[in-house]
């Protein structure tokens, strides 16, 4: 293990906050860390694949942005571990496991292909696919009314979990 503590180490520290006990037991911890294990999966692939189908209507920027915010993820976790002993290539290459290298195949493979489709746009000057024309005009219609309950119920739904996060965390501190 690195004994180094730069600023990083101990900010990831403070951020990922080990010794609470809001990760529960051995089991529920192994839980936990499969679940968000999980979800970056999950994040990985969608900013995948939303850059390649951005990337298909013609858009430069938003995919670039995709394509760091999906790598930005996966490069803290490679950092994380070998910052602490364990370097995650070398065990994916040991274990010669078919699902990583599915794995790796079809992340390079999105990659590729939101490259390519940036690629005609820049040559081409136009988009794989036009751009679908929608106008959304609020409270006409009912593009226009979901929107505005889309947009109310998702403040609605935020402030309802600030206020549901600080009320049980208020119930756990009384129960101590």
């Amino acid at each position: 293990m690195n004994q180094r503590s730069s600023v990083f180490d101990r900010l990831s520290d403070r951020v990922m906050n080990l010794d609470s006990p809001a990760y529960g037991d051995e089991r529920e911890r192994t839980v936990f860390m499969e679940a968000s294990a999980f979800g970056l999966s999950v994040g990985l692939y969608a900013g995948l694949v939303g850059s390649v189908v951005n990337a298909a209507f013609g858009l430069i920027l938003l995919p670039t942005v995709l394509l760091v915010l999906t790598i930005l993820p996966a490069a803290a976790t490679q950092w994380y571990a070998r910052r602490r002993g364990v370097h995650l290539n070398a065990l994916a290459e040991k274990s010669g496991a078919r699902s990583t290298m599915v794995t790796m195949v079809a992340v390079c493979a999105l990659m590729a292909l939101t490259f390519a489709a940036m690629t005609y746009t820049v040559f081409a000057g136009q988009p794989l696919l036009p751009f679908p024309s929608v106008t959304v005009t609020p409270g006409d219609g009912p593009l226009g009314g979901a929107a505005q309950g889309a947009v109310v119920g998702g403040m609605v739904g935020a402030v309802a979990g600030i206020i549901g996060s600080v009320l049980s965390y208020r119930k756990a501190n009384r129960r101590k």
